[in-house]
């Protein structure tokens, strides 16, 4: 098929909200634990965090006057 041709890459095309997701493969996601990330180490306290982006976002001045 022409690459011109293909509605999946047809810079015009208007396609409806169903035809992206049929050709993805995609539905409803129907369990929200899918969803759930679980990559936050146990042995890290997230006010730990906390203080280093603040840190690294400036923040945390050494300077008062900064």
């Amino acid at each position: 098929m022409d690459k011109r041709s293909d509605p999946r890459h047809n810079f015009d095309a208007n396609p409806t909200l169903d035809e992206p997701i049929a050709q993805q493969g995609k539905g409803p996601i129907t369990d929200v634990q899918a969803l759930h990330g679980n990559f936050w180490p146990e042995d890290e306290r997230i006010e730990d965090f906390l203080a280093a982006l603040h840190e690294w976002r400036g923040h945390k001045k050494t300077d008062p006057a900064a």
